[in-house]
């Protein structure tokens, strides 16, 4: 599976994937309890067709774990049902289906020989009947439930004593079915955060090129008229020509002012609209957000450093994580940003995102960085010298 998918969708995905595979292997243990079949017995009365269905089981629980694994790597391009989700089951059958097949046919060829236990046959047709439902549409499924009752009457003789086997296989093939769909949703639901914890960020980018526009598009117009202008006079030699290449290095200086002046104020923005705005950004994206003391326990000299902390850990959080719950603490010593949307090995390897952070904050604050089961911390101590990792 991808490691950039959200870890709601992780941790759903590891569970409906264990679901599906205790399914496969549970169902015909079930199903020799309603047909009181003793397991022992059984491999005394006939050896071959016991090991058989047990190394059935085996590669039906592989073949669903494979099949698992494909769907969770399908992209975006996948075909969807009639809600909009990715079709799931509807992958075509490979190996691993054809080897979970075969001792079904071992078993059935030694019944009708008259060597092995009906029931047996019984408990490997359910095991593959599950198996072909988790790959085939559950259409499909329900058609070959169908069809495992009416071979479970005539292998039993009676139709009452298949019927619990046949419920027993409905609810089988109704669980797996439903936990696929309901992971579906999930992978959705994830899909559809990233997306716009992603538009968050794009938005906040936008902002500011729409106010580095407002502010330098105009002078840099002028700018480029002026120069035209001073280079038509310099042709013609006239002595105005100083005047306005004077008045165009004006322009420039006071433009170039002016986008110090944006910068420095998107930079060092006020600390608490940044908390308030920080804290909004991660709500968008459904990150529960606590915040532990407020903009005025941070001193003075050190509050533009922290805002632009802020800012630049707010946005690293959504553009690298999937957050469900982010911690902000604000005390007189430093910002702490903690978010449990980090899965990976505890060891950080920094990028050029927190390089260029250690950069920017020098040699007056210390940057450090923790990861821990999924956990991962962002700490800036203020009047430190040097960070640590």
């Amino acid at each position: 599976m991808e490691s950039t998918v959200g870890r709601q969708w992780s941790v759903f995905y590891a569970y409906t994937a264990w679901t599906v595979v205790g399914v496969v292997v549970l169902l015909p243990l079930g199903i020799a309890l309603f047909l009181d079949l003793r397991i022992p017995a059984a491999f005394a009365a006939a050896p071959l067709s016991a090991a058989a269905l047990c190394g059935q089981i085996a590669l039906a629980a592989w073949s669903a774990w494979r099949a698992m694994e494909a769907w969770a790597a399908a992209d975006a391009s996948t075909a969807r049902d009639r809600w909009g989700i990715r079709q799931v089951g509807t992958l075509p059958s490979d190996l691993s289906l054809v080897a979970a097949a075969a001792p079904s046919a071992l078993i059935a060829g030694t019944t009708l020989l008259g060597g092995g236990d009906p029931r047996l046959l019984i408990l490997s047709l359910s095991a593959l009947v599950t198996t072909a439902t988790i790959r085939w549409r559950w259409e499909f499924g329900l058609v070959l439930t169908l069809g495992f009752t009416a071979v479970a009457a005539l292998l039993m003789g009676s139709l009452p004593a298949s019927l619990p086997t046949g419920i027993l296989m409905v609810a089988a093939v109704l669980t797996t079915r439903l936990s696929l769909w309901l992971a579906a949703m999930v992978r959705e639901l994830d899909d559809a955060r990233q997306a716009q914890a992603q538009l968050a960020v794009a938005e906040e980018r936008l902002r500011f090129a729409r106010d580095l526009h407002d502010v330098s598009g105009r002078d840099l117009s002028v700018i480029a008229v002026k120069a035209e202008l001073v280079a038509q006079l310099t042709e013609r030699e006239d002595p105005r020509a100083v005047e306005h290449s004077r008045e165009v290095a004006q322009i420039a200086r006071t433009s170039l002012a002016e986008i110090r002046g944006l910068v420095r104020g998107y930079r060092e923005a006020d600390l608490a609209t940044e908390l308030r705005g920080t804290a909004s950004l991660l709500r968008s994206a459904h990150a529960e957000v606590t915040i532990h003391g407020e903009a005025d326990d941070i001193p003075a000299p050190h509050a533009g450093t922290a805002a632009w902390v802020l800012r630049e850990g707010g946005t690293n959080i959504l553009r690298h994580a999937s957050p469900s719950v982010v911690t902000i603490t604000l005390t007189s010593g430093g910002v702490t940003l903690v978010n449990d949307g980090a899965p990976g090995d505890d060891d950080v390897h920094e990028g050029s995102g927190l390089t260029g952070m250690r950069e920017r904050l020098g040699t007056d604050s210390a940057l450090s960085i923790h990861r821990e089961r999924g956990t991962f911390t962002l700490d800036v101590r203020f009047d430190a010298a040097g960070g640590t990792r």
